[in-house]
């Protein structure tokens, strides 16, 4: 971005106002480009984006994203139909993804939300000392930080203001302990990073570091991405979607971070949302780090749900609770929670 727009954005998310982001690039647009060319762009662009990405990912002001579809977006998911009818069908998509094909988009979305934040409400309660996640290709263990906190569909800004971060938002999410996370894992949507489709990607992980990646395509941007700065190869997100969300639904990848995102349950590697600890936004660089939490110019997220996933959860005893089957919330947490 132009220094003008970055300086214009700050002026506004500091005295007050909001931020409404409207994505719909084509997920392609830069394939081919030599990555020797990308990579000082893309370090020079995160730089400059430093005090934005913070106030935004602490929830310093109200800030909304959403993609529009378009011919060339569009042309991408339904590479088979012509322009039009690729562009009505991701049209419907996009439709059916935010709850605007129900009879009452907005008592569909209060309903939806206030599901999402009685989990969220839940799981901070119980505070889990750790996950294990097991798949094709997943098995992985996500420590959790003390006083963690996680976060539903609603956020509140610094004044006090309600707002939704994402829209259309199927998660629960929060952040692991950057230190407490082994396995490996593999994403079962294509990895989209800076305008390139690296298809399905997998990571070896070691006492929290990404220490093996591997990329369906384009090798080289995956590397750049995790070497963005010496914290960027360490998880800043683990995020629960369950497989009867909208889009999982729907049975097609979007090739967009917004949508693929929620079709299922995700990590990001890089930079921690300051609240997914208790008090996280008042805590300096140092704490955040001391607490747990990651600080990374990067924040990229992986899906990584599917109908095959599960996840159980541990306390800090060593007892557990089956927190998804078959990539669904199980009989045992819908009971627990109060889930309709």
């Amino acid at each position: 971005l132009p220094t003008a727009m970055i300086d214009e954005r700050l002026r506004i998310a500091k005295s007050g106002g909001a931020a409404l982001s409207i994505l719909g690039a084509d997920p392609n647009g830069l394939a081919g480009i030599d990555p020797a060319r990308r990579e000082p762009v893309l370090r020079a662009a995160a730089e400059a984006q430093r005090e934005v990405r913070e106030l935004t990912m602490s929830d310093f002001y109200p800030w909304c994203v959403i993609s529009i579809p378009n011919p060339v977006w569009a042309k991408a998911v339904f590479p088979d139909l012509p322009e039009k009818e690729a562009l009505d069908r991701l049209v419907d998509a996009v439709a059916h993804a935010c709850r605007l094909d129900t009879d009452d988009p907005t008592a569909a979305w209060n309903t939806h939300s206030a599901e999402l934040m009685k989990l969220a409400a839940w799981l901070t309660r119980e505070a889990f000392d750790r996950f294990r996640y097991e798949g094709p290709g997943t098995d992985l263990v996500v420590g959790m930080p003390a006083n963690q906190h996680w976060i539903g569909t609603e956020g509140t800004s610094s004044q006090g203001i309600k707002f939704i971060a994402n829209i259309p938002t199927d998660e629960v999410f929060c952040a692991p302990d950057r230190r407490r996370v082994d396995g490996t894992v593999r994403s079962t949507r294509p990895l989209i990073q800076s305008g390139t489709n690296l298809g399905i990607v997998e990571f070896d992980v070691r006492e929290g570091r990404i220490v093996e990646a591997r990329a369906e395509h384009e090798q080289d941007m995956l590397n750049q991405a995790l070497d963005l700065d010496e914290n960027a190869r360490y998880f800043g997100e683990i995020a629960l979607v369950a497989e009867d969300a909208p889009i999982a639904e729907l049975g097609i990848t979007f090739f967009d971070g917004l949508y693929d995102e929620n079709a299922g349950c995700h990590f990001a590697f890089g930079n921690a949302y300051a609240n997914c600890v208790e008090g996280g936004a008042a805590l300096s660089e140092e704490q955040r780090s001391a607490a747990g939490l990651n600080t990374s110019r990067q924040h990229s997220d992986v899906t990584v749900g599917s109908s095959h996933l599960t996840i159980t959860a541990f306390r800090a005893d060593g007892s557990s609770f089956p927190l998804m089957r078959e990539g669904r919330w199980t009989s045992e947490l819908s009971h627990a929670v109060g889930r309709e």
